[in-house]
């Protein structure tokens, strides 16, 4: 998978003057190779692994060292996570309403988005168990702002 300036996709065919690619939706991208050799080409594939970062909005009434905990047995417990490179969780931004707390772990690169789609939905689910809680939607919070009552679900 390679991408290089607004052009991203697998690589099916490269010819005399343009490459042939496939986008993430299938979409057929017939690139010029003048295009491709004078940007700098970004190349998922070539090292083998790939480093990703799954962010979660948390509430700030979370114990937070609890929920990194968690984060990180989750992502250890992973057998597609590498366990040469292990998993940290930490605090990456805050906000007004919530904190975000982010997973960094690293994977094959055949393995990257599935590992991520499971991670994410273990993640999810044990927040569930947890009673994790979560910052009210923006629309949620515009409507208090507003003085507008709106119905808890």
């Amino acid at each position: 998978w390679i991408k290089v300036g607004s052009i991203d996709g697998e690589v099916e065919e490269v010819g005399l003057f343009a490459t042939k690619l496939r986008g993430a939706d299938g979409t057929y991208i017939l690139a010029p190779n003048s295009k491709l050799w004078n940007e700098p080409v970004y190349n998922s594939n070539r090292n083998g692994m790939r480093r990703n970062d799954i962010n979660f909005k948390v509430a700030y009434t979370n114990h937070v060292d609890r929920l990194l905990k968690m984060l990180v047995e989750i992502a250890a417990a992973e057998e597609r996570v590498r366990k040469d490179r292990p998993p940290i969780a930490f605090v990456s931004d805050l906000s007004d309403v919530s904190m975000a707390v982010t997973l960094r772990y690293w994977t094959s690169d055949r393995d990257f988005l599935k590992t991520k789609i499971d991670l994410t939905h273990a993640a999810m689910k044990r927040f569930c168990e947890k009673s994790t809680r979560f910052p009210p939607p923006a629309i949620a919070r515009q409507d208090q702002a507003d003085g507008v009552e709106t119905a808890s679900t």
